[in-house]
C-alpha cells in the first residue's frame, strides 16, 4: 500500500469502531507486559482477575484496540488494568492522549511510522526484558561452521578432489541444523526481530525531529542511543521464497549468526528494550484511546478525579454502560455506601458495572462514558459472576467468601476501595446470609470503602443505616413486565417476582396463594 493509501486509510478508520481480528490465545499474549510488571511488583494497584472478568472488560478492551502494534495493544491493556492513583501519571496519560485528539498531522506521522513496526502477537516481548539463560557459545559454533563452508570452496581449489567431500558435509550438516534450530527457536526469532523493529520505530520518530514528540519520547531516545549496535546490524533476515538468500542462509547460517549477536545483545540492554517497548506503547495507546473518543462522539466526558480528598464519593450524571447499546443513563451523586434492590432483569446489575467501569475509565484512560463524571481517587474491586470451582471441588459459598475475604484483606492501602458486589453471599441461607452480609458491608463501609452492593434481601435496607438506599422497579402489562431501568431513591417495594408467574402461565391459585402467604409473612414475620 502506498504511503498515500495508508494515510487515506488512517484517516477514514480514525473515529470508527475497530474491527479486529483476534485468534484463539492473542488474549494470552496481550497481556503478557500486564503479567510482567504484576509479576515483579511494579505498581501499586492494578485491577484483579475477578473484577477484570466481572465487568467484562476483554470486550471493552476489544471495543477500543484497533490492533496497531504490538507494543500498543500490550500497553493499552495494561492502560486499562492499572487506574492512575496519583495525580502526575493521570495528568500524563490525559495529557498524550489529548495531543494525539488534538494535532492529527502529528498523530497521523506517528500512526505511519507506527504501521511499519506492525504486529507480531507471537513476540515474547517479557523474554527481551529479562531473556532466559542461553550459551554464548553459540554464536561462536555458528559462526565457525559459516566460516567452514566457504574455507572449504577455497580448499578445493588448492587440494582438489580430496576438498570435495568435507565441503559436502558442511553443506549438508548446516542445512540440516538450519531447518531444525529454525523450527525451535520461531518465537525467539519473532521477538528478536519486533525488539529490533522498535529500535528502528523509535529512531523513526526522533527524526520527525518533532518538539512536541520528543518531549514525550525523552527517556527512550536515552535507551536508543545505547542500542547503536543493533541498529547497525538489523534484524534477522528472514527468506522463504526458496530463492538465493534462502539457500545462503541455510547453507551458510548467517541469519543464526546474526540471531545470536542479536539476542545477547539485546539480553544486557534487557532495561532499554523494556523502556522502549514502554515508550512505543504508550504512544500508540493514547492514539487508541483518542480514536475511542471520537467513535464514542457525544457520549463521553473528560472525567475529574480527587487525588486528595478526604472521603470518597462518585458525582456521575448520565452514566451509561459503555458496552451496552442504548442503555439507560442514570445520575447517582453520594458520599455513602448504597444498596440497591428490585427485581430481576430491572437494571440493578448493569447499573453497578457501569459505575465500576466508569471509575475505571476515568482513572485509566481519562474517559468516561457519561455527561459529567467528579470523583474521589477508587481502588476498583468487584464480587459479582462467582461460580462454583469444580477442579478444586469448593462451593460457590467457599468460592464467595475468598472474593470477599481479599477485598476486606485491601482495605488497609493509602487510596480508598470501590467495592461493587450482587448479592452478597448468596451461596447459603436467608438467615444466615442477612446476618453475615450486613455484617460484611458495615465492616466495610465502617473502613472507608464505598460500596455499592444490590440485593434481593429487603430485609438489609433496615439493618445497613449507614447506607443510602435506591431501587430499579417495573410494571407488569398484560402480557409483559415493563422495566424502565431508572434508578430511583428509597428501597423497592413492589413484589412483581410473583406477578411473573402470572405472565409465564401458571394457575391463578398458584399465584394467589403465594401473595397471601407473603402478606402474612410481612405481617407476622414468620411463614405459614
Amino acid at each position: 500500500m502506498t504511503k498515500r493509501k495508508l494515510k487515506k486509510l488512517f484517516r477514514e478508520e480514525y473515529g470508527c469502531r475497530p474491527d479486529v481480528h483476534y485468534f484463539q490465545g492473542d488474549m494470552d499474549h496481550i497481556r503478557d507486559y500486564y503479567d510482567f510488571r504484576r509479576n515483579n511488583s511494579m505498581d501499586e494497584f492494578l485491577i484483579d482477575n475477578v473484577t477484570w472478568y466481572d465487568l467484562d472488560m476483554d470486550e471493552l478492551y476489544r471495543r477500543i484496540n484497533p490492533g496497531l502494534t504490538t507494543s500498543g495493544e500490550q500497553y493499552l491493556y495494561y492502560m486499562l488494568r492499572s487506574p492512575a492513583l496519583d495525580k502526575e501519571s493521570f495528568h500524563e496519560r490525559r495529557e498524550l492522549i489529548e495531543r494525539m485528539e488534538r494535532d492529527s498531522e502529528l498523530r497521523l506521522e506517528v500512526q505511519m511510522i507506527l504501521a511499519r513496526l506492525g504486529r507480531t502477537r507471537r513476540a515474547d516481548m517479557c523474554s527481551a526484558f529479562y531473556p532466559k539463560s542461553h550459551n554464548p557459545l553459540l554464536f561462536f559454533v555458528y559462526l565457525l561452521l559459516c566460516l567452514a563452508v566457504p574455507a572449504s570452496a577455497l580448499a578445493l581449489a588448492f587440494v582438489g578432489a580430496a576438498a570435495i567431500a568435507p565441503l559436502i558435509c558442511f553443506i549438508t550438516f548446516n542445512s540440516m541444523l538450519h531447518g531444525y534450530v529454525t523450527r525451535k527457536i520461531q518465537t525467539d526469532l519473532d521477538t528478536v526481530n519486533y525488539s529490533v523493529g522498535m529500535i528502528f520505530t523509535l529512531r523513526r520518530l526522533q527524526r520527525l525531529r518533532s518538539e512536541k514528540l520528543d518531549k514525550l519520547l525523552k527517556g527512550g531516545y536515552e535507551s536508543l542511543r545505547r542500542l547503536k549496535s543493533v541498529l547497525r546490524s538489523g534484524g534477522v533476515s528472514s527468506f522463504s521464497d526458496g530463492g538465493m538468500g534462502d539457500l545462503l542462509c541455510s547453507v551458510l547460517l548467517l541469519d543464526l549468526v546474526n540471531y545470536e549477536f542479536l539476542k545477547t545483545r539485546l539480553g544486557s540492554r534487557h532495561g532499554d528494550v523494556f523502556a522502549i517497548h514502554e515508550h512505543l506503547g504508550r504512544l500508540d495507546a493514547a492514539i487508541a484511546v483518542a480514536s475511542y473518543r471520537a467513535s464514542l462522539g457525544e457520549k463521553y466526558c473528560l472525567p475529574r478525579v480527587e487525588f486528595d480528598a478526604e472521603n470518597p464519593y462518585i458525582r456521575a450524571e448520565g452514566l451509561c454502560h459503555p458496552l451496552v447499546e442504548s442503555c439507560v443513563p442514570n445520575s447517582i451523586d453520594t458520599r455513602r455506601s448504597i444498596l440497591i434492590t428490585g427485581s430481576n432483569a430491572s437494571g440493578k446489575s448493569t447499573f453497578l458495572k457501569a459505575m465500576a467501569l466508569g471509575t475505571v475509565m476515568a482513572q485509566s484512560i481519562c474517559t468516561c462514558c457519561a455527561e459529567s463524571y467528579a470523583a474521589s481517587c477508587l481502588r476498583p474491586m468487584s464480587s459479582m459472576a462467582l461460580r462454583d470451582d469444580i477442579l478444586s471441588g469448593e462451593s460457590y459459598y467457599i468460592v464467595e467468601t475468598r472474593s470477599l475475604k481479599r477485598i476486606l484483606d485491601s482495605l488497609e492501602g493509602n487510596v480508598p476501595v470501590l467495592f461493587v458486589v450482587d448479592e452478597v453471599l448468596r451461596g447459603t441461607n436467608t438467615v444466615e446470609r442477612i446476618a453475615a452480609s450486613s455484617k460484611v458491608l458495615e465492616n466495610m463501609a465502617r473502613r472507608g470503602a464505598l460500596c455499592l452492593a444490590a440485593t434481593h434481601d429487603i430485609e438489609l435496607c433496615s439493618l445497613l443505616d449507614s447506607f443510602s438506599l435506591f431501587h430499579f422497579t417495573e410494571r407488569v402489562g398484560e402480557e409483559e413486565m415493563i422495566f424502565d431501568y431508572r434508578l430511583r431513591p428509597g428501597k423497592a417495594t413492589s413484589r412483581n417476582a410473583i406477578n411473573l408467574l402470572r405472565l409465564m402461565g401458571f394457575d391463578d391459585e398458584i399465584v394467589e396463594g403465594a401473595h397471601g402467604r407473603a402478606e402474612v409473612y410481612l405481617e407476622k414475620g414468620v411463614w405459614e
